[in-house]
């Protein structure tokens, strides 16, 4: 997981209360740490750090990190989180759970009916799919959840449809309320991604790349006016024999 290139991004302007989601169960994460995917295949982790955070998936949704058992098992940190790519596309949809096809039907924006009511459960079954994919591809239990939303996946113009597949995905995972959930993004992606104004309850935190010290205020909207807290930023990158990982901060 790198967002390639990313500069320093400043926080948005204005002072933001700042809560986990409603109902969300919290994590704090402090010190050094790094995360690491297919890309660093089977490599051997830094000593001394904090935490680290393993990917399960290989880049995009419904595929799957060879690695992940092995880097879980090298990671030997006291905390280890997971993280999952997202994304939508109607081609996702042959991926759909049986559980998350009749979940979907719960999923009713206000003012919507119809055709556009249908489109929006399918991409809430797709959220909520990639949920299921990445949970049946964990390696053990992890202290958190995170969601990877990035451009750099496929994502809808709609972003309706974009709201409603990161709604279905949250609220899947929040189904086991003790395992807390995350947004791994920037203020820019999740904005392109999801619009301005989404509100999604139950994430606990965001995970912000292009970093280099911990802001304010975070991206992910939980409540009117509420803003996530940044748990951790990606601050940049090492290398451990000839591979190179993403390095993150904590900032509990």
């Amino acid at each position: 997981m790198r967002i390639g290139a990313v500069a320093a991004l400043v926080a948005t302007a204005g002072v933001v209360p700042l809560a986990p989601g409603a109902g969300a169960a919290t994590y704090t994460y402090s010190g050094s740490g790094y995360d690491a995917s297919y890309p660093q295949g089977d490599f051997s982790p830094p000593s001394g750090m904090s935490f680290a955070i393993i990917g399960v998936t290989h880049g995009r949704p419904f595929t799957t990190n060879q690695y992940a058992a092995k880097q879980w098992k090298n990671a030997g940190t006291p905390s280890k989180s997971l993280y999952f790519n997202t994304g939508y596309a109607l081609a996702y949809a042959k991926s759909d759970t049986a559980n998350c096809k009749i979940s979907s039907a719960g999923y009713t924006p206000t003012g919507a009916s119809g055709h556009t009511l249908s489109a929006l459960q399918a991409a809430w079954a797709i959220g909520c799919s990639e949920a299921d994919y990445a949970v049946s591809n964990q390696p053990a239990t992890p202290a958190m959840w995170w969601a990877d939303v990035e451009t750099g996946n496929s994502w809808s113009t709609n972003t309706a449809l974009n709201q409603a597949t990161i709604t279905g995905m949250v609220e899947e995972l929040t189904t086991t309320p003790t395992i807390p959930v995350g947004i791994y993004s920037t203020p820019s992606m999740w904005a392109s991604i999801t619009g301005t104004d989404f509100v999604v309850s139950g994430v606990s935190g965001d995970w912000q790349a292009g970093m280099t010290s911990c802001p304010s205020a975070g991206f992910t909207q939980t409540g009117s006016g509420i803003k996530a807290p940044v748990l951790i930023v990606q601050n940049g990158t090492a290398t451990s024999g000839k591979t190179t990982y993403d390095t993150d901060l904590g900032c509990g």
